[in-house]
């Protein structure tokens, strides 16, 4: 349910989609049972998850001056004609756009700001002045989000500007993401994955006292028992039997430029890596593909003997634990695979591969050219996988107590929301 928070709230969370909302929404869950208020700022398609969840969240659209007629007209200009099936609402979409350019037009100009949208598209977004606007209204006491760029780094950036404690759960290994993590005041709290990646970021100049691990909430129930069980229960749904080898394809956005580093993409390699695995099950008797698309992907999907599409309604971790292995360029869900046991193959010909270094850290079998991929997987899928790790739900927990545990610094209406700038 689209829905502004009214006063003040104890926690304000804001998330994108995919698996960064699956990391918060959890957490958000377990504190609103114990009567700890909670906001939730759905970021494009987030808000599908929040929604199927049924978790009252609020986007752009419900911001302050989203409606305004210079808002409203860059944003339908930049966001572009309503696309018929799209996961994020159009007036969230247009919202979303003018809000951004809105920002940027304050800081440089009209003039300047095209330019830069032009040069950066998206990417270029840092609504601090708008995420500023929020945070006055709402006036949390505390600000919890993810490792993402644009809006949620903006938010970051507008919590230390106004004084206000924020926690950073960060969803995988952070490559790119550091850069600007460890930058000091960054968030008062950074929970992360692993030992390994605690010592990356205090290598990278974070604070050690503000480094926890965590684990990820969104990982939580991969391999618990009723998750095994709904994996095969989805199995048998499926028809396919305990001798088939079925084949998930978790697939991702692959743009042209990185957004970070600017190296060259190659936007055509999902669909070519889909187009090659749907010609390998169609010449491995007992073989099957399974097609999941990224949330910010707008995919036709063409059926075929032999090849089945998974929506977004199918529970993931179910998912994963139905099938015999997975192809993944730097899905998240490559992780979660290797998490329940299941065999995983990783395209390491994107521009996201060294941010998600699936094979460099023994999490998969690294392909580097398409025409290996069906002996890989052949590998893969005689391999079996690994034991997983029994499901605990600790993580969630985790996070959850670290946010109690800076809330209990943060009187009722004590946040002090002086402003300061340093973006």
């Amino acid at each position: 349910m689209r829905k502004l928070p009214e006063g003040q709230i104890d926690v304000l969370f804001a998330s994108y989609g995919g698996g960064h909302v699956t990391m918060l929404r959890p957490v958000a869950q377990a504190l609103a049972h114990e009567n700890i208020s909670v906001g939730f700022l759905g970021l494009t398609t987030a808000q599908a998850d929040l929604e199927r969840h049924g978790l009252d969240y609020f986007g752009f659209a419900e911001l302050e001056g989203a409606d305004s007629a210079a808002v409203q007209a860059w944003g339908r200009e930049f966001a572009g004609p309503e696309v018929p099936g799209s996961p994020v609402p159009y007036p969230e979409s247009v919202a979303y756009h003018g809000l951004n350019f809105r920002d940027q037009v304050a800081l440089w100009g009209e003039t300047e700001a095209r330019a830069h949208y032009a040069r950066h598209g998206r990417q270029g977004f840092l609504p601090v002045q708008t995420m500023e606007k929020l945070l006055t209204q709402l006036k949390p006491r505390l600000v919890v989000a993810t490792n993402s760029p644009r809006a949620e780094k903006a938010l970051f950036i507008a919590a230390r500007n106004l004084d206000i404690p924020a926690l950073c759960l960060v969803d995988l290994f952070a490559i790119q993401e550091i850069k600007w993590i460890a930058q000091p005041g960054y968030a008062s709290r950074i929970c992360v994955l692993n030992q390994q990646i605690a010592d990356f970021f205090v290598a990278n100049g974070c604070d050690p006292e503000t480094v926890v691990i965590t684990g990820n909430p969104a990982f939580d129930t991969l391999s618990a028992p009723h998750t095994q069980a709904a994996g095969r229960a989805l199995r048998a749904e499926r028809g396919f039997g305990d001798d088939d080898k079925v084949i998930l394809w978790a697939s991702n956005v692959e743009p042209d430029r990185h957004p970070f580093t600017g190296t060259a993409g190659d936007p055509t390699l999902p669909r070519r890596v889909e187009a090659e695995l749907r010609k390998i099950v169609a010449t491995e008797p007992g073989w099957h593909l399974v097609v999941r698309y990224h949330p910010s992907e707008n995919v036709k999907f063409v059926p075929q003997a032999n090849v089945v599409q998974s929506t977004r309604a199918e529970n993931l971790h179910a998912l994963v634990n139905a099938v015999d292995a997975v192809v993944v360029i730097a899905s998240t869900v490559g992780l979660e695979a290797h998490l329940a046991g299941t065999p995983v193959v990783s395209v390491d010909m994107s521009v996201f591969t060294n941010d998600a270094p699936y094979s460099r850290m023994g999490i998969s079998r690294g392909v580097n050219a398409l025409d290996d991929l069906r002996e890989i997987l052949r590998a893969a899928l005689a391999s079996g996988g690994d034991a997983p790790p029994p499901g605990d739900g600790l993580a969630c927990r985790a996070v959850a107590d670290q946010i109690k545990s800076l809330l209990a610094e943060v009187p009722h209406g004590g946040t002090r929301l002086h402003a300061r700038r340093t973006n």
